[in-house]
């Protein structure tokens, strides 16, 4: 219960956020820097995060951040487990 609260809280701050943003941003400009941030969480969905030695790393992490994808996003949590993604129920045990 305590998690889904955290969770809840974390989303309406989001949501909150996002238009609050958008509003500081000229009207014909919007569009475009919504696409932005769609695309390079696109990106950092779908392509696996460098090891932190590499020399892409600082351009992932600079992506990553423009599409919103920090905490504990699913590319994360495979890097602090070796490869594997766990849900929260199996690192209990």
């Amino acid at each position: 219960m305590k998690q889904a609260l955290i969770t809840g809280g974390k989303i309406s701050g989001i949501a909150a956020a996002v238009p609050l943003f958008l509003s500081q941003v000229p009207a014909p400009w919007d569009t475009v820097v919504c696409a932005v941030i769609i695309v390079c969480g696109a990106v950092t969905a779908a392509i696996p995060a460098p090891e932190e030695q590499s020399a892409w790393f600082p351009a992932y992490k600079v992506v990553s951040m423009i599409g919103l994808n920090f905490g504990w996003a699913a590319n994360h949590l495979t890097i602090l487990h070796g490869g594997a993604a766990q849900s929260d129920e199996s690192q209990k045990k």
